[in-house]
């Protein structure tokens, strides 16, 4: 910071970019400008229409462009969880939820991603050969846009997880087994929740995917007891 901050005095734009140019050289006043049209940020304006950014603007400033630059979270998401209801920015978290809740719901962090495959790379520090052929395995799969394949969160916490299979001596082909026992999974549970999730009736639909969460979440419940009864032999556990 090459002002000192303190927490009753207001900035302006320029001094909002001096400020944050060491963390984020890209930074610039169009980009402010620019978050603001999009009701993240609401600094406060003087008679003469200047905007004026208190410290916590600042705070929240950072906030939103590390959600950016560190986790590739898109800005609709990101102003998503801003008008939640009692999130603090301050400390990336959502009020307390029961156990059953939190158990069941999307990982914020991965809602709303879409990363081309050089980009994914890139994100998880996978090179971009061995992405190309969890891709071929089917053990990732990309939406096809224009003459591009863009991938989810899902993938990314896939090549992620992959990356410490792999310097613990896994190959491409061992992940294999994943996809497999995924798909027959899949197969179950799609019989189980078929009817409700193509009902008409809205609630019903509603409910399969509530259903649905939380068969996934039971069913990695009941595979790590399971994996973990198979491997006794080992005591590593």
């Amino acid at each position: 910071m090459k002002i000192e901050l303190s927490e009753t005095k207001l900035f302006n734009i320029g001094q909002v970019c001096e400020n944050l140019i060491e963390e984020f050289p890209q930074i610039t006043v169009s980009k402010i400008r620019y978050l603001e049209s999009q009701g993240l940020l609401t600094p406060t304006r003087t008679e003469s229409g200047y905007r004026k950014f208190s410290t916590s603007d600042l705070d929240k400033l950072v906030w939103i462009l590390r959600q950016q630059r560190d986790y590739f979270v898109p800005l609709k998401t990101i102003k998503e969880r801003l008008d939640k209801k009692g999130f603090d920015f301050e400390t990336d978290e959502i009020p307390e939820k029961s156990d059953s809740d939190r158990k069941f719901e999307e990982d914020p962090i991965t809602t709303g991603i879409s990363l081309d495959i050089k980009g994914l790379a890139k994100a998880s520090g996978v090179p971009l050969e061995k992405i190309e052929e969890l891709n071929e395995l089917g053990v990732i799969k990309g939406r096809k846009v224009g003459n591009k394949q863009i991938f989810e969160g899902e993938a990314l916490i896939t090549v992620r997880s992959a990356k410490r299979l792999f310097e613990l001596g896994m190959e491409v082909r061992h992940l294999r087994m994943y996809l497999v026992a995924a798909q027959r999974e899949a197969g179950v549970i799609e019989q189980l929740l078929s009817a409700k999730s193509k009902s008409e009736d809205l609630k019903s639909r509603v409910e399969a995917k509530r259903e649905l969460n939380e068969v996934v979440a039971l069913g990695r419940e009941i595979h790590k007891c399971l994996l973990k009864l198979s491997l006794d032999g080992l005591e590593t556990w």
